[in-house]
Formats: structure tokens, sequence, C-alpha cells
């Protein structure tokens, strides 16, 4: 197994263009939470540019509860699998294929991943080393890249995904 792996450790600045559309933002500095929430640091660092934003309300966590609080978490993200195939044996190629399509959620996401169009969380990325190994293969999944990122809670599902 592979163990000498390039991460691309986090910016010391915070990246505004990480912050994905769908997440909310919060702006209270008065919140007993706001040192340690995400939506406080990715509110904190909005660009000039941008004039609107779907924000938690100014009243939400003067309790010291929040249910928007989402907690500043950093995690290593994987970016593509451009070789995941390279050492398959041809005979387990297109099942092994499917089950990894099927577990990314269908064939768009499947290539968004494979691309590096769409980032693998942890355990997205343990999820492919499981079905990779239920094969009988042992090596390190080579994912393209790794990188250190900010989780950014749960995307909502969209129609038709």
């Amino acid at each position: 197994m592979e163990t000498n792996i390039e991460i691309k450790p986090l910016s010391e600045k915070f990246d505004f263009s990480e912050v994905p559309g769908w997440y909310v933002l919060c702006f209270n500095a008065g919140c007993p939470l706001h040192e340690g929430c995400l939506r406080y640091l990715a509110g904190a660092n909005v660009p000039e540019s941008m004039d609107t934003a779907k924000c938690v309300l100014p009243h939400r966590g003067r309790d010291g509860q929040c249910r928007w609080f989402d907690k500043t978490a950093v995690v290593t993200m994987a970016s593509g699998f451009s070789h995941l195939y390279d050492k398959v044996l041809k005979a387990d190629y297109t099942s092994m294929r499917k089950a990894i399509t099927a577990y990314l959620h269908g064939t768009k996401q499947y290539y968004q991943y494979m691309r590096g169009e769409r980032p693998l969380t942890p355990e997205q990325q343990d999820g492919i080393r499981k079905i990779v190994s239920s094969y009988g293969y042992n090596w390190e999944v080579p994912f393209d890249r790794f990188y250190r990122a900010y989780r950014f809670g749960t995307p909502p599902i969209e129609p038709g995904e």
C-alpha cells in the first residue's frame, strides 16, 4: 500500500470561491457559537463584489442553540480517479465500474467525480476503497490529487439527481 501521498495544504487565507453556492451564510457576530462556526467564517469572508446571499437570520443562536451551526472542520478531499482501472483485470472492470457508479449516485455524478469536477469526501474515498478491495485488490486507490479543505455541511439533494 502506498503511503507517500502529497496533500495540498489548506491556504492560510480563507478562499470564498470554495464556498458552495447552496451554502447558507451567517453574519451574526453576537451569536455565542460564531467562533467555531463555518457559516460565520464564510460570511465574514464574503467578497465585496457580492450583493446578496442566503443567510441565517440574526435572531438565531442567541440562546446558544442554532440548528444552522456548522462546526468548522478541515478534511482531506480527493479529486479525480482517472487511473483507477489501470491495474484492474478486464473481467472485473465492468462490474466494478457499475458498483462505483451506483455508489456515486449515477452516471452523471460518476463522471464528474472521475474527472475531478466534484470533490470526493473522506467517506466517499473509503467507499470506493471498499468496493475495490471487495474485488480482491489490495493496492491503494490512485486518486488524482488530495487537498485539505473545509467541510461544508451537507448539500441539499437536487431534483433529478
